[in-house]
């Protein structure tokens, strides 16, 4: 006897942006030491990795061309003080905002 039925798929689930191209994604706001200032910043996420230098007031901006998402990324950041370089890491999750392609973060490197 064959029996009828429905054949089940295992199909894995990925976020809605994963495998599409030319999607970037900037994540910019501000950056302070727990001890001295921010100089610069490494950002890995998303299965790519962008620096830039921090501006007055810790302001930053990083674009990442296509990253997958959401991702957990880690901001690892050069701490001047008195003359020694630090380069403490915090980390942050990194998504597509719901509008626009700019993902405000606020970062405390510690």
């Amino acid at each position: 006897m064959v029996g009828v039925g429905a054949t089940l798929a295992v199909v894995p689930m990925q976020p809605a942006t994963a495998g599409t191209t030319n999607n970037p994604l900037t994540a910019a706001g501000t950056v302070r030491c727990q001890a001295g200032s921010a100089e610069s910043i490494l950002i890995a996420g998303g299965g790519e990795s962008h620096g830039a230098s921090v501006g007055v007031s810790g302001q930053f901006s990083v674009t990442f061309g296509n990253p997958q998402l959401p991702s957990i990324a880690t901001a690892q950041v050069r701490c001047d003080i008195a003359g020694k370089r630090t380069y403490p890491t915090t980390n942050f999750t990194m998504y597509r905002p719901t509008v626009g392609q700019v993902l405000n973060v606020t970062l405390t490197a510690l």
